[in-house]
């Protein structure tokens, strides 16, 4: 564990606050959410909007933070945790999916496309970005016992919302459709801002993680999840929480 007596820069927790393993979240609203499947949540942190707790799931101390949007704050908190003393990390949030990804279902990553930046910063890009093996085994334990449907493959990363994955200007709309549709030919199953990056940080500290996310938008028709969203965001805390809780 991290020096009990220091406080993370940004998350201004310290090492007896956190858990052995935590959630990452990018919308702060799921950390509320995630709070209330908790048991004895406490409050860690709401500066600059990085919202953490920890509490306990099925007996298991766990640890929920937010990062917001990004890979470079996502690696950021990350690495905070890690120096304070977390070993495991999972990824929950929401991604464009794309390769035949239904809207609603549920994308377990077995490795990231590394195409965000931040990663760059901590190992060179020929170094991959596979998701742990155990934790990975754990999420499939889960997704096989609940009830929503669930794809695993890739997830790529990038960093330009509005430039890369979701067009804003019509002038990029062709050229957008058919990165998503190569990416698909490739087994990529979805497209999100983070998954790399948190992937590649974990190992470079020494840490484990994997990502399992939502499918909330269609990457090529960019169709948006609206009916069942709210119950499709609980089937994904539930089946992470579920899947950390078994890890010894």
């Amino acid at each position: 564990m991290g020096d009990p007596t220091e406080r993370a820069w940004f998350l201004r927790c310290s090492a007896d606050e956190v858990a052995d393993r935590a959630v990452l979240v990018g919308d702060r609203g799921r950390v509320t959410k995630a709070a209330t499947l908790l048991d004895n949540a406490r409050v860690l942190n709401e500066d600059r909007g990085l919202s953490a707790v920890t509490g306990t799931y099925q007996g298991r101390p766990v640890t929920v933070a937010a990062f917001g949007m990004g890979a470079p704050i996502a690696g950021v908190v990350l690495h905070e945790l890690a120096m304070l003393g977390v070993r495991r990390f999972l990824r929950l949030g929401t991604v464009l999916g794309i390769g035949g990804t239904t809207l609603g279902s549920l994308v377990l990553a077995e490795g990231g496309v590394r195409n965000e930046s931040t990663s760059g910063t901590y190992l060179p890009l020929g170094f991959p970005a596979i998701a742990d093996h155990s934790m990975t085994m754990a999420l499939r334990s889960a997704l096989e016992a609940g009830s929503r449907p669930w794809t695993c493959g890739l997830i790529a990363s990038y960093d330009g919302f509005y430039t890369e994955m979701f067009a804003a200007d019509p002038v990029r709309a062709a050229a957008t459709r058919a990165r998503m549709d190569e990416l698909g030919r490739y087994g990529v199953k979805a497209v999100d801002m983070e998954t790399s990056a948190v992937l590649v940080v974990a190992r470079a500290v020494g840490a484990q993680a994997a990502s399992l996310c939502l499918a909330s938008v269609d990457g090529v028709s960019q169709e948006k999840l609206t009916d069942g969203r709210a119950e499709a965001e609980l089937d994904l805390l539930t089946t992470g929480l579920t899947a950390l809780a078994s890890l010894g």
